[in-house]
């Protein structure tokens, strides 16, 4: 790898940093490149240098939404649970990643779709479809094990709990961070568990 190119990589992570710290301080609806550069104590060209357009720091990020969301996905599970306790320890660490990142990932996911751009849409609608296909796996898993009801709709259970964690995270940024988001979890993972569980 020639100097360069590593220069090149070393100044996209900073800015992509910057960027998420923006959304952090903020939200994502602020985040421009003139902030951005402020923040990385670039010039605003320094920026243009690295990246075409806030468009291309975005597209970016959503490849770090891939890696991360879905590397919080997979190889959770410790070995030696059943399949429902493996869905509920996999969750659970995945809520504490979002805590430690603070839900930056779903923030910039609301910020790709209020730009409206095809391209990045489907970029992260693919990201969000393996999760929830991850998701699906895990409940299967649950169900071929005995844990759950035979007549679980794999499909709309993931699309619930992928809904309960984007909807506990949008509720725990808006609320400035004011709660412990794996004890909400607990709550609703609770509800959840008792409508599917097998009796």
């Amino acid at each position: 790898m020639t100097q360069k190119h590593r220069s090149t990589e070393v100044r996209q992570k900073q800015i992509v940093d910057a960027a998420r710290k923006v959304i952090i301080k903020y939200g994502s609806e602020h985040v421009t490149v003139r902030r951005i550069a402020k923040e990385v104590g670039f010039s605003e060209g320094a920026i243009y240098r690295h990246f075409k357009s806030k468009r291309d720091i975005l597209s970016l990020m959503a490849d770090h939404i891939d890696d991360s969301l879905l590397g919080d996905m997979t190889g959770k599970g410790a070995t030696g649970h059943m399949p429902l306790e493996t869905l509920d320890l996999t969750l659970r660490s995945h809520l504490s990643t979002i805590a430690q990142r603070h839900g930056v990932s779903f923030q910039v996911i609301a910020e790709i779709i209020s730009l409206g751009d095809k391209k990045l849409n489907k970029k992260i609608s693919n990201t969000i479809d393996k999760y929830i296909d991850r998701l699906k796996q895990l409940i299967s898993e649950a169900v071929k094990a005995g844990e759950l009801r035979d007549d679980v709709d794999l499909e709309g259970s993931a699309m619930l709990l992928f809904g309960m964690i984007q909807g506990l995270v949008n509720v725990w940024a808006l609320s400035g961070y004011s709660f412990n988001l794996e004890q909400r979890y607990s709550v609703v993972w609770s509800v959840f568990r008792e409508a599917v569980i097998k009796r």
